[in-house]
């Protein structure tokens, strides 16, 4: 007989906000240039340890209409958007992150902030 697979109660999972942006750039990116790209900013901008707490992940990327969305620790929302603020180049070009809004879920974020951008 199998078991039941064995998942943490809500209570003690970490609990994430999501970020929409759009860049603005000389060129359009790839998701694969902006996903390096939170990183860095991540890293130089909070530290190892800061990324180690905010927890950024790059969850999706729109090349058509250059939009996107990341996950953070809700405590830690502030200081990664400061970061990815302070973005001034992707690989040579030159870029700067908006950020368009906050939410708890994908699903608000998309139907608040991305809607207008052709996300569903």
């Amino acid at each position: 007989m199998r078991e039941k697979p064995k998942y943490l109660p809500p209570t003690l999972r970490d609990k994430h906000r999501y970020i929409a942006f759009q860049l603005i750039g000389e060129r359009p990116f790839r998701g694969d240039e902006v996903r390096e790209a939170i990183w860095e900013a991540s890293l130089s901008t909070l530290g190892v340890l800061g990324s180690a707490k905010a927890k950024p992940w790059f969850i999706k990327f729109n090349e058509r209409s250059q939009t996107g969305i990341v996950r953070v620790d809700r405590k830690h929302v502030e200081e990664l958007r400061l970061a990815l603020t302070l973005v001034t180049e992707i690989n040579g070009s030159k870029a700067i992150f908006r950020t368009l809004g906050v939410s708890g879920t994908i699903k608000r974020l998309k139907r608040k902030f991305l809607a207008e951008y052709g996300w569903r």
